[in-house]
């Protein structure tokens, strides 16, 4: 049986490897991170950190507010826009758990968060290479086109759903 779970800081050791070994197993969907020190700064400055539990965490969301720190390009995009925002930084179901409602169950928790806030939520998804299976799955929640973005190596366009 999965659940939902928010997680508090400070994480356990244990957490913070699932989480870093799932990151790590789903690139180039989601973003390298290099090691668990850069790990923790990302969940220093998340907002929320939601996981699911199946006996151990088998997938995870984090959540960002507006004005951080990071030095994301993709972050940075939304951040200059000008308005409040909850930013989806990144999301990962462990292979053997994908294609259950996870995501589904994920996203719901994090949309109802947003209306609790009034936030939009943002994210990107890559274009190049292109993440159909996630761009059909944000497509189905709402979520519009409000910019796109090339790179040396990959491309990307930036969604957003309000909070309605």
């Amino acid at each position: 049986m999965y659940t939902l779970e928010l997680l508090k800081k400070p994480l356990s050791s244990s957490d913070l490897e699932s989480i870093w070994t799932i990151n790590q197993a789903n690139i180039p969907e989601v973003g390298n991170i290099d090691c668990i020190k850069r790990l923790i700064r990302l969940i220093d400055w998340s907002c929320h950190l939601i996981v699911v539990r199946n006996e151990e965490i088998v997938g995870f969301i984090i959540l960002m507010r507006e004005n951080q720190s990071y030095e994301s390009l993709n972050y940075e995009f939304f951040n200059s826009q000008g308005y409040p925002f909850l930013y989806v930084d990144r999301i990962a179901i462990k292979e053997e758990h994908r294609r259950k409602g996870l995501g589904q169950m994920i996203y719901s928790k994090t949309i109802e968060i947003a209306k609790e806030l009034n936030l939009p939520i943002c994210c990107e998804v890559n274009t190049l290479p292109k993440n159909e299976p996630s761009l059909a799955f944000h497509d189905s929640f709402g979520f519009e086109d409000v910019g796109t973005k090339d790179y040396e190596d990959h491309s990307v366009v930036y969604l957003r759903k309000s909070p309605s």
